[in-house]
């Protein structure tokens, strides 16, 4: 994996703080810069009752980062990975939570907070991670995401937020550069998608594929999440790696009640189709509506024994559903 250095955040001693525009335009906060956002001033109360998306505010400084409009092409990804992540949680056999619309909070020593939004945060554990009752994460206090999701389709997080983000000690960071253009301008990055995992000594690192999801490369994120359509081929790759979260929680599709229905129905229509085959082999008249409803649900519980047998062993129909049913 190749290690990120950057540096510190923060001010460091000796150094003068520089607030305002930097080289190009890009707002520069702290060393931390922001391509494709606005400087506004923001105090604490106009930040809680903001219904922008923020992308960095400082309480202390009342200033906000406030990114670009992004249309379309910031919320089609973020909309086709809410689908995978739901596939390859049926596959698993246990939820994976998704908070899309939430706050990351971190308290200086004088209960300041500096906030960031990232596009989406994945907990692969939600039911038993420590979260917040409200719309905000605190840092240090709530259970820090699995997977934090920035899409930068106007922005680069490079500049500023993944600075922040692994000084807040988040595991997993994964930055997508959509296919799409930006509507506005030219992007000067190439598309496609990039995981960062935090190593022992506190630093990301670019790695090739997820920690939090075994074995779902960077590639094949990118790809499933910038086409409209999921393909036989992408859908395989979901269900590996479902699959693999299953096997390491000693969970499977059984175990999510969608899927478990889905299953108990087409092995019940096979059963239904079976009899009714066999009956018509031996002769046996049979109604449109054969086997009634008491009789299906004898089925699904009865053994492939027991329905081989009866469905040789009956004199008619009505006599059929009665071996079934016992």
């Amino acid at each position: 994996m190749r290690q990120v250095r950057s540096r510190p955040v923060g001010v460091r001693p000796g150094n003068p703080r520089h607030d305002g525009r930097g080289k190009g335009g890009v707002p520069v906060f702290d060393g931390l810069e922001f391509p494709g956002c606005e400087q506004v001033p923001m105090s604490s109360g106009q930040y809680e009752a903001s219904e922008q998306h923020v992308e960095f505010w400082d309480e202390a400084a009342g200033v906000a980062m406030i990114a670009d409009s992004s249309g379309l092409g910031h919320e089609e990804p973020r909309g086709l990975l809410a689908g995978v992540v739901e596939r390859i949680a049926q596959e698993r056999g246990a939820r994976i939570g998704r908070f899309c619309a939430v706050s990351l909070l971190r308290y200086d020593t004088r209960g300041l907070r500096r906030a960031m939004e990232p596009d989406e945060c994945l907990y692969l554990y939600p039911d038993r991670a420590n979260l917040p009752a409200g719309g905000s994460l605190i840092v240090g206090e709530s259970d820090p995401p699995d997977v934090v999701v920035e899409i930068d389709h106007t922005t680069d997080v490079r500049r500023g937020k993944l600075r922040v983000y692994q000084s807040w000690g988040f595991p997993e960071l994964w930055v997508e550069v959509p296919d799409a253009e930006p509507p506005t301008r030219r992007r000067r990055r190439l598309s496609g998608l990039t995981i960062y995992l935090l190593n022992a000594d506190g630093e990301y690192e670019v790695a090739s594929a997820s920690r939090a999801f075994p074995g779902w490369r960077a590639d094949e994120i990118h790809a499933v999440v910038n086409e409209p359509v999921i393909t036989d081929g992408a859908n395989a790759i979901l269900r590996r790696v479902g699959a693999a979260l299953g096997k390491r929680d000693g969970t499977g599709p059984d175990d999510d009640p969608l899927l478990r229905a889905h299953r108990r129905d087409g092995r019940l229509g096979e059963r239904v189709e079976m009899v009714r085959e066999t009956l018509r082999a031996r002769r046996v008249a049979m109604s449109p509506a054969f086997p009634s409803e008491s009789c299906r649900a004898a089925l699904a519980e009865a053994s492939t024994a027991d329905i081989v047998s009866a469905s040789m062993a009956c004199r008619d129909a009505a006599d059929f559903e009665n071996l079934v049913r016992g």
